[in-house]
């Protein structure tokens, strides 16, 4: 449905990850990391959110820095694969286009906005929900992905979504995280061509049911076997497409016991994926050397031949 990856002359179904954000020793932005951990992405053909506010600890980013990670993604990826905005949520309008406005000038492919940011009790009503994003998109005309997600307190029903990208042609996207019953409801809702991208679990139903791509944060570890399961899904090898994917949940079933952004620090410290040293920003407290090589060990013994390659 949609053809963002078409007008990027991008060869195929795509991820997109929402990305880690790389830090120096002394919390500082270390940018050239981060070009090296982008680098990791645009060589297997992976897209990329940026500054999201778990994965890529957004809302530790100064107003500075957001535009630095921006910036340095677009420089990175921008024509090889989707360079998004993935912009911290915020609970008012004015707040909201702000940020939009810095991916803009920025240079980003699409802007990921979020409804109103759950705070101190609030939470959206489907009716504030629509004013919201009518206000939003009154002002804000680059293209716009939609992501209903319950980390932001809030799961609108499927025809909100759809209302608001059929009355507004700049949103181009929806990230799905939920099933594919959701996915069908809002697919049936919407009436044009809206590119949604689902969460690689269980995701063979909803490709077959016209979805776009697919959507990880475990790429941050092991880009090379998504992009297994990509070209597996689209050879239509079923065999190496199981295999691949048991790999993938392996890996899931590991990180579980820690939610991002801690395991994807806990992977890039443990296997010194580029960045590895800075760690995470306050709140977040970076793990001990000890949690780290037991993460190492758990995920050697997982398996995964992309894993047991960066050890080697």
């Amino acid at each position: 449905m949609g053809s963002r990856g078409d007008d990027l002359a991008m060869n195929g179904m795509t991820l997109i990850l929402r990305s880690a954000t790389t830090f120096a020793p002394d919390g500082s932005l270390d940018e050239d990391a981060f070009r090296a951990h982008l680098q990791r992405f645009v060589d297997t053909g992976l897209s990329v959110y940026l500054a999201s506010g778990g994965s890529g600890e957004g809302h530790s980013l100064t107003f500075d820095e957001l535009r630095r990670v921006y910036e340095i993604g677009v420089e990175v990826c921008k024509g090889k694969v989707l360079v998004n905005s993935n912009q911290p949520e915020q609970i008012t309008v004015r707040e909201t286009v702000a940020h939009a406005q810095l991916a803009a000038d920025a240079g980003v492919d699409v802007i990921n906005i979020y409804g109103p940011e759950t705070r101190h009790g609030y939470v959206a009503t489907n009716d504030e929900y629509l004013a919201y994003f009518d206000a939003v998109l009154a002002e804000v005309k680059h293209p716009v992905a939609l992501a209903p997600n319950k980390t932001t307190g809030y799961v609108p029903p499927a025809w909100v979504i759809a209302k608001i990208a059929n009355e507004h042609p700049q949103v181009q996207l929806v990230n799905l995280i939920y099933g594919d019953a959701y996915f069908v409801q809002l697919r049936d809702a919407l009436d044009r061509d809206v590119d949604i991208y689902v969460h690689y679990a269980s995701s063979l139903n909803t490709l077959k049911m016209g979805a776009t791509g697919l959507l990880s944060s475990e790429a941050n570890f092991i880009p090379r076997t998504f992009r297994e399961y990509i070209d597996a899904y689209e050879r239509n090898d079923m065999e190496s497409l199981a295999s691949v994917y048991a790999e993938i949940r392996r890996v899931a079933a590991l990180i579980a016991e820690w939610r991002t952004p801690r395991w994807i620090k806990l992977a890039m410290s443990a296997f010194k994926l580029p960045g590895w040293q800075g760690g995470l920003r306050a709140p977040y407290l970076t793990p001990d050397a000890a949690l780290v090589e037991q993460f190492r060990e758990r995920a050697l013994a997982l398996g995964v031949r992309e894993i047991e390659a960066m050890a080697a």
